[in-house]
């Protein structure tokens, strides 16, 4: 068995019911900011083998190096944001990775008994979600991390380190 990590854990996520109410509980509980607001992220391709399309928004908040990622799920299909019933899965949902090589981190994962039940991509990214039949509830997620999606990790990053408490929340919408 192979068991190179893959990589420091860069992101732990949440799945919530509103984003903004999270977001201003983060800050409020946490003291974490400034927070990056995606509204209307879609990405397209497959949820346990079958075509997929997920909407959602999204927020990104940073504590040293760890990204904090929200989630408010828009769809209502089945998606690895839904119980079987289609009821959103609120709470703490996977851990990440950041990825040069996504094909390559998955088929490291699945010779070490992981299942792929999530692949898409939009514009900018891929993801990849896996499930351990020894973890059942938990997630573990590849990140493409290609120039753009470095480039705007490290600008959030150091937009965090700088942060002083004013601006905390900056809202890009994709949906345009």
């Amino acid at each position: 068995m192979n068991t190179q990590p893959f990589g420091p854990i860069r992101q732990i996520a949440w799945v919530v019911r509103n984003l903004e109410e999270s977001v201003a509980n983060w800050l409020r509980v946490s003291g974490v900011g400034p927070w990056t607001c995606f509204r209307n992220v879609a990405m397209s391709g497959t949820y346990r083998g079958a075509p997929a399309t997920v909407r959602m928004h999204v927020a990104l908040g940073y504590q040293e190096g760890m990204e904090i990622e929200l989630i408010e799920d828009l769809g209502h299909g089945p998606s690895p944001y839904r119980n079987n019933a289609g009821a959103p899965l609120m709470g703490m949902h996977h851990v990440a990775w950041f990825s040069d090589a996504v094909a390559a981190d998955v088929a490291r994962a699945q010779a070490r008994g992981m299942q792929v039940c999530f692949e898409a991509a939009n514009e900018v990214t891929r993801v990849a979600y896996l499930e351990d039949p020894h973890e059942p509830k938990l997630l573990l997620e590849f990140i493409e991390m290609n120039a753009v999606m470095r480039a705007g990790f490290e600008a959030r990053l150091a937009a965090a380190r700088a942060w002083t408490g004013s601006a905390p929340i900056q809202v890009i919408d994709l949906g345009g």
